[in-house]
């Protein structure tokens, strides 16, 4: 690429970077990287290097949940989805290991805030799966399915231009900030898929039932076969734009054991482990030092919100109560043995968006049940927690929230629900009644976090304050970063002190191992688990 994209994650920002290649009254930049000169780590890495030559060949193993939309962007949720299809549908643009944005489908960009455009220059010679080509004509596809549908990433793009065979015009309604992770591997929006396989299968519903089922992009890895509830297998695309792959096929099974997961893993069977999330074992596994490594920061960050027009939670001293009576630090420490910071905001600490002023809710029984009294429930009242019962800690902690409350008098009921049914509330505008727990990933820019929240496209029914939304508003249309940053502290404080719209709990750091013999491969160094193409086994 002719310009370096830093999009810095967390790592060390000049601010003389923050406008390249502007020479004139217009605005033309190729970053909306914050000001900041705070430096994080912010992914760790025990993977030894190579000195092998790379081979050709083998299986590799891994294990995986059950995706929503394994082929179809537009109807993706969470992240799960995008990181299951990410060997197979790639996207414009890729974090590196620096947490820069650097070139992928996509070889250069220009954002004007003047005439309110972004401008792609796609990569040339590029084939999809099923032979047929990637070009401008397909990307502007690509973007209008999306843009059209319920997601809310690309909701400040109005229309899509092709300019020429390999270049695109984004005409945005208002300036997005965050719009370039939207077109990366930290979302979905930018992933390109076939046009011509999609068209061949009927209506727009039949076909984006099909393309649901079965992904065809230009990654380097395409479908074999996908067995709902037990693994989705991937064999080597050698008509890959990069070069033929390494490793001839990738086997993701579906784990609903994260024990018996991990047993297999360490007998050697599979090469990268169930993501073990701050269990018990992850210590034990590091100080054996038998696997690879990757301790990665944007984990999950699980949050407790009430319902806006529940009889309970539209209560701001309910709230305050449900976040003072919980002991954040002590879960935090006991089941994440030491991986899990505690968080009162959705930023990390030592990245530019996290707000060092907010005050939060330190655990206090006793002012707890004072606020419920003052609220008109001295008795306490019930309710229902739903949410998403993944293998692995996540019993543990709702157990722990349970009886944190349940002290206070606030007793839940429990509801795990699967992912069909949860995604309906997480991303499908179904709406809930008393508590959910909201999974949400720990990104640098607090933005892309908040972005599907305040557009109530992701567990609609929150309360989202009008104060909340007008911040929200003026800080993603900004393109000075000092300002951006300034309005997302005051986003943050107002979300956590001033309204209590959830009880934060921790960053669930996702801890990686892998085995020893798979080389190249980035996993868990690179962020949002991309797996590179480059990835050979001994």
């Amino acid at each position: 690429m002719k310009k370096i994209l830093p999009l810095f994650l967390g790592v060390v920002v000049i601010a003389s970077l923050l406008l390249l290649g502007c020479d004139s009254a217009s605005t033309t930049t190729t970053s909306s990287s914050p000001a900041s000169t705070t430096t994080t780590s912010a992914q760790t890495s025990t993977t030894t290097p190579s000195t092998e030559t790379a081979k050709f060949g083998g299986v590799l193993k891994k294990f995986a949940s059950e995706p929503y939309s394994l082929g179809y962007p537009a109807s993706m949720t969470g992240q799960i989805d995008g990181q299951t299809a990410g060997v197979c549908l790639e996207p414009l643009f890729l974090f590196d290991k620096n947490r820069n944005l650097t070139s992928l489908l996509a070889t250069d960009y220009t954002l004007d805030s003047t005439a309110k455009t972004l401008t792609i220059v796609l990569r040339e010679n590029v084939k999809f799966q099923d032979g047929s080509d990637f070009n401008a004509t397909v990307c502007k596809w690509n973007l209008d399915q999306y843009r059209t549908g319920a997601r809310p990433e690309l909701n400040a793009v109005s229309s899509v231009d092709v300019v020429d065979d390999h270049t695109v015009r984004l005409n945005l309604s208002t300036i997005d900030n965050t719009l370039l992770y939207s077109l990366s591997t930290a979302a979905d929006a930018g992933r390109m898929i076939s046009m011509e396989s999609f068209l061949a299968h009927g209506t727009q519903e039949e076909a984006q039932a099909w393309a649901e089922k079965n992904p065809v992009g230009t990654g380097a890895w395409q479908l074999s076969s996908y067995t709902k509830d037990v693994s989705i297998i991937w064999e080597r695309f050698d008509g890959y734009w990069g070069g033929k792959p390494y490793i001839d096929e990738i086997q993701m099974v579906r784990s609903t054991d994260s024990t018996v997961s991990l047993m297999a893993f360490k007998s050697g069977e599979y090469q990268i482990a169930p993501s073990v999330m701050g269990s018990s074992d992850a210590k034990s596994m590091k100080e054996q030092n038998t696997w690879n490594m990757a301790l990665v920061s944007e984990g999950q960050v699980p949050t407790l919100a009430g319902a806006a027009d529940d009889p309970y939670f539209s209560n701001l001293k309910i709230r305050q109560a449900m976040s003072y009576a919980i002991d954040v630090d002590t879960m935090g420490a006991g089941l994440g043995q030491g991986f899990w910071p505690s968080l009162n905001q959705w930023a990390i600490e030592g990245t530019w968006g996290y707000n060092p002023n907010i005050v939060g809710y330190p655990y206090n029984p006793e002012k707890a049940k004072e606020l419920l009294a003052e609220a008109g429930y001295p008795n306490g009242f019930d309710t229902t927690l739903h949410f998403y019962n993944l293998p692995g800690p996540q019993i543990d902690q709702v157990t722990a929230v349970q009886t944190y409350l349940q002290a206070v008098n606030i007793n839940v009921t429990l509801d795990p629900m699967a992912r069909p049914a949860f995604a309906e509330i997480a991303s499908n505008k179904k709406g809930f009644t008393g508590i959910v727990q909201v999974q949400a990933v720990a990104y640098p820019d607090p933005l892309v976090t908040w972005a599907a929240i305040i557009a109530g496209n992701s567990f609609n029914g929150i309360l989202i304050p009008q104060e909340l939304k007008d911040v929200y508003a003026q800080a993603i249309q900004t393109t000075d970063q000092e300002t951006k940053q300034q309005l997302v502290w005051e986003l943050n404080k107002l979300a956590s002190d001033e309204y209590c719209v959830m009880t934060f709990l921790f960053n669930q750091q996702v801890i990686v191992f892998k085995s020893k013999t798979l080389h190249d491969d980035g996993y868990g160094e690179y962020p949002y688990y991309y797996l590179s193409p480059k990835a050979w086994l001994e």
